[in-house]
């Protein structure tokens, strides 16, 4: 073949040139942007939304809340597992060790006690009336909640992957081998099992008609909520870190790729999906036309609930890892390490009132429970203890009411 002259290969290059421009543009217009880009405009934030537009005046100052120490309770040896729960108007706390008690709230007097012979992983569930655990090694026990008395056991291949909870009148228990178990909360019969796609990574949350769970294989399910048969699956790439909330038609969740995502319940199928800046584990919570989001960042991120958009967010001081008590005025946040409760004012979440623990070396290690005027917490890092605070508001005239929490309600 003969050479091909300088001149010709001039024309040749300029052609190809002419050529390759409109289709490296074309491209450039068509396919997406590199995944680098689009996450540094979503997740790094340089300043605040202000499409915080509420009907409550600006210049409006809400009542203060006052906390004032109750009683403290210290007779675990070991730290606490999971968060108390209220059970015949008591506080049920369990141990590591496999210890539980019940106190009373109004003095923290102890009215009964129980072990289990075997370390606890996750805390304790109820229906109201009884109490039901979990052991490390995959024994469920049920417990009297007026005296702390046995009333059934079942055994489990595995271990509790996740929290346990009780709805309706089944008791649902995740485990580690990725089986999500319906167990009768009377007898202890065990009435459905279901095995899930990776392992459970959230507790099971109660929709119409159904449970919703997530699994570490980033899948969030709506079960049958008596066999536990699948109605849809969806498919969300990364683990599930939050549980998965209904409200309205809708669920919400977070993952682990730092967002958070709206499905339509009917069918499972996304409606939108925003990000923060850092991983959330807390449940979403539903309120009105808002969404609030507890973040490992520090903030809590309030969104239009419909289309996910970001109208603020509230910084507070630690990492946010905990289940805040909500009442139908106040959230009560437990900033990570921070030994502090935080009253947050709704729906503008304005800080209203804060207690300290000022133990050194402690800080609260369970969600809050509000209980008969009180609520009570859980701290220790070496051995479990109770807190108990009244909460009251504070009266523009400097007056207080009787100490109690505000007007119950909420999630």
């Amino acid at each position: 073949m003969a050479a091909m002259t300088p001149s010709a290969a001039r024309r040749a290059l300029t052609c190809s040139i002419q050529v390759a421009v409109p289709v490296i543009f074309l491209l450039a217009v068509l396919l997406p942007a590199p995944a680098c880009a689009d996450r540094r405009q979503k997740t790094v934030f340089r300043s605040q939304p202000v499409e915080w537009n509420l009907e409550m005046g600006e210049g409006q100052a809400p009542p203060t809340l006052v906390f004032t120490t109750a009683w403290t309770w210290s007779g675990f040896a070991a730290p606490l597992a999971g968060d108390p729960v209220t059970v015949l108007g008591t506080i049920v706390a369990a141990a590591r060790d496999g210890a539980i008690a019940a106190l009373r709230p109004s003095d923290g007097e102890v009215v009964w006690k129980a072990t289990v012979d075997a370390p606890l992983i996750v805390g304790p569930a109820t229906d109201g009336t009884m109490v039901f655990l979990a052991t490390a090694a995959g024994r469920v026990l049920s417990l009297k909640g007026g005296d702390g008395l046995p009333a059934w056991s079942a055994d489990l291949a595995s271990g509790p992957a996740a929290p346990i909870r009780v709805i309706g009148r089944r008791l649902l228990v995740g485990t580690l081998d990725g089986t999500l178990h319906s167990i009768d909360t009377e007898t202890g019969t065990i009435e459905a099992r279901q095995d899930l796609p990776g392992r459970p990574s959230t507790a099971p949350e109660p929709a119409p008609g159904a449970i919703l769970i997530g699994t570490d294989h980033g899948v969030v399910l709506a079960l049958d909520e008596t066999t536990l048969a699948p109605l849809w699956r969806h498919s969300a790439g990364p683990a599930i870190t939050s549980p998965p909330v209904y409200d309205g038609g809708r669920v919400y969740f977070t993952a682990a790729d730092r967002t958070i995502r709206s499905l339509h319940f009917r069918s499972g199928h996304r409606r939108w999906t925003t990000r923060t800046g850092a991983a959330c584990s807390v449940r979403p919570i539903p309120r009105d036309s808002y969404l609030y989001v507890l973040c490992f960042d520090n903030d809590i991120y309030v969104l239009n609930k419909r289309n996910g958009h970001q109208l603020t967010r509230v910084r507070m001081g630690h990492r946010l890892d905990s289940e805040p008590a909500a009442t139908a005025d106040h959230l009560l946040v437990v900033p990570f390490t921070e030994a502090s409760v935080v009253g947050l004012f709704l729906p503008r979440l304005q800080t209203v009132g804060r207690f300290a623990l000022d133990v050194p070396g402690e800080w609260f290690t369970t969600a809050p429970l509000l209980i008969e005027g009180r609520v009570a917490l859980g701290f220790g890092r070496d051995e479990g203890r109770i807190l108990a605070l009244n909460v009251a508001e504070k009266k523009d005239d400097g007056t207080q009411p009787p100490a109690g929490p505000t007007r119950p309600g909420g999630p």
